[in-house]
């Protein structure tokens, strides 16, 4: 499937976005199209990219997470409206919901529909550009699905205004320290299957490629624990920087498909 190396434009995604918000959200799990579904933002969050349905998934959380920060507070309520997520209107025709935001913003219904229901599709449009702007795509022999581009991991006051707030940036950080530590490992070990650290001594090879090995097994058995420990206090989101993942896919973020290649 596509996966797109620059975000599309802003009204190409609007046109995308009116298909939509016909039918309202959920999204149809027979959608099929490259300009919301090749969006590096709903790769990445993705559990298996390659598998469409997935892909669906993702796109539906993504776009109901932008509607709960929707960025222009006028229009907020209206918005999630007109895409089906406000209570009662799940399921209810366009017509239906338009007239509703209509109403909560005091205009007449022909005027939301000329006049202000297209700058909520622009909004959500530019929303969706955005997101997709804090990937790099990558292009190597083993890709790391979903990997993010990088945050400087500075620690800003608000990191530390509680207790609990410490204690949580305290586990994500920790978390993902160790994500990457079996990404290193996992490439570690598949580069000593491919160059041996000594060729000319195959018995010390061996060993330092089991010990790889073992350091590979280690990691996993460490993030293991730290996702339980992190979904009983914080549950299942995790952040990294501006992006969100579901802290069950960690492990296939790092490259880890639950196989073992030796």
């Amino acid at each position: 499937m596509q996966v797109q190396r620059h975000p599309p434009e802003v009204e190409t995604l609007v046109a995308a976005l009116r298909l939509i918000a016909r039918v309202g959200l959920p999204v149809d799990p027979g959608l099929d199209d490259d300009r919301l579904l090749g969006l590096r933002g709903v790769v990445a969050r993705s559990i298996d990219p390659a598998i469409r349905i997935d892909r669906v998934k993702a796109l539906n959380d993504l776009l109901v997470r932008q509607l709960d920060y929707f960025q222009d507070d006028v229009l907020a309520d209206a918005a999630r409206i007109v895409y089906g997520v406000a209570s009662g209107t799940r399921h209810t025709s366009l017509t239906l919901r338009r007239a509703k935001a209509a109403d909560v913003l005091g205009y007449d219904v022909d005027h939301f529909r000329k006049a202000v229901e297209p700058k909520i599709h622009r909004q959500m449009a530019w929303q969706l550009n955005q997101d997709s702007q804090n990937y790099t795509p990558r292009g190597r022999e083993m890709p790391v699905r979903g990997e993010p581009s990088g945050d400087t991991p500075i620690v800003s006051a608000g990191d530390v205004a509680s207790l609990d707030k410490a204690l949580h940036e305290e586990a994500l950080s920790r978390l993902w320290a160790h994500v990457y530590a079996l990404r290193a490992e996992i490439i570690k070990v598949e580069r000593l299957k491919k160059w041996p650290r000594d060729p000319t001594e195959p018995e010390a090879s061996a060993a330092y490629l089991a010990q790889a090995v073992a350091n590979r097994d280690g990691e996993i058995a460490i993030i293991q624990r730290l996702i339980a420990e992190y979904i009983d206090a914080y549950g299942e989101a995790i952040t990294h920087g501006d992006s969100e993942y579901n802290v069950h896919a960690l492990m296939r973020l790092a490259g880890w498909d639950g196989h073992a290649r030796h």
